[in-house]
């Protein structure tokens, strides 16, 4: 394993998934920083060799960033959430590439959802369009306008070069040092187009990383961007984002504010996604939320999951209905979880 990254793990009330998930990375040498805001601290193994902890009861999480910033001393870094498998041998894969590509800043490959039970863990495509994803515009405001055609996935779990990673985070904070805004779905937009701002992207095809499907994640319970917009007890929140983004994009892009500031507000209202898309979210998210409809919103997920597997048969990056060394690795540790339990 490559000792030129750090994985941040921002553990958050989970102790026993943060459990699992650094059994799974226990003797791959592998540089690990937990910040954990959890209520009580964890009590488990902790490899000291190789594993920072830090324990601050509710911080929030770009505060928790802040604080780890100084401890990182590799030269790429990722988040991999507690209830995530980041794979050490595509994050090898991936800082190889960007050792050899300097004018990206970050990279990423192809997920997987996984359902565990104790008798079997199914897993499923995510992300399945645009498999070969990239933007490559050489200016930073060329390769915002690049995203608004589509990416293959959220940024905010690849692998980035830990300068950039730094950089762009010392814009959220205002020149007294207080928070711009502090809504996580904000603070993962920015993420997305912040590391497009210092460099290019690439989505590499190997199987990346594995996702638990939870229900009730912390996403199910933070005001969505759109009601940020439009409702005036939130719009400070919202225009402290556009006023980071748009610092960061004057400052790396050699223009003035006023016109940094023109640009990130056009393309923040540009539709990520076609209309027939997001109309079909809006659908599965009010299924999601009424009990009674519960069977149509399975039903839903079903066809979902069983068009991506048609879209990814045959993929090698995609392990959703055969076995490799790195899917087994990730349900041996799922597995043992479930004995300990």
């Amino acid at each position: 394993m490559s000792d030129n990254v750090t994985v941040i793990i921002p553990a958050h009330n989970r102790p026993e998934r943060l459990k699992r998930l650094l059994s799974y990375y226990a003797g791959t040498g592998i540089r690990i920083i937990v910040p954990d805001s959890s209520d009580a601290a964890y009590t488990g193994v902790i490899d000291e060799a190789t594993t920072i902890y830090i324990h601050r009861p509710r911080l929030h999480f770009l505060l928790k960033i802040k604080k780890i910033l100084p401890m990182i001393t590799t030269p790429y870094v990722l988040y991999c959430a507690d209830d995530d498998f980041a794979v050490p041998q595509a994050i090898d894969e991936i800082t190889a590439f960007l050792d050899s590509n300097p004018d990206y800043s970050i990279a990423q490959g192809h997920y997987l959802t996984f359902i565990p039970t104790e008798r079997k863990i199914t897993f499923y495509p995510r992300y399945i369009r645009r498999f070969d994803s990239r933007i490559t515009s050489d200016t930073p405001a060329g390769r915002l306008r690049e995203k608004t055609k589509g990416i293959y996935a959220p940024l905010l779990y690849g692998v980035a070069r830990t300068d950039s990673f730094r950089i762009i985070y010392s814009y959220c904070f205002d020149s007294d040092g207080k928070l711009r805004f502090e809504n996580l779905f904000l603070a993962e937009e920015f993420f997305n187009n912040a590391m497009l701002i210092m460099g290019k992207y690439a989505t590499l095809p190997c199987f990346f990383s594995a996702r638990e499907l939870i229900p009730g994640s912390a996403t199910s319970f933070t005001t969505p961007i759109p009601v940020l917009k439009s409702t005036p007890k939130y719009r400070p929140q919202y225009d402290g984002y556009l006023t980071a983004l748009a610092s960061l994009l004057a400052d790396r892009g050699a223009i003035p504010q006023s016109e940094a500031l023109d640009i990130v507000t056009e393309l923040d209202n540009t539709p990520p996604d076609k209309a027939s898309v997001l109309f079909k979210r809006r659908v599965n998210a009010f299924l999601g939320r009424h009990r009674v409809l519960s069977p149509l919103s399975k039903l839903s997920a079903w066809r979902y999951n069983q068009k991506g597997l048609k879209a990814v048969k045959g993929m090698k990056s995609y392990p959703c209905t055969f076995e490799t060394p790195e899917r087994r690795a990730i349900e041996d540790a799922v597995r043992q979880s479930f004995r300990q339990d």
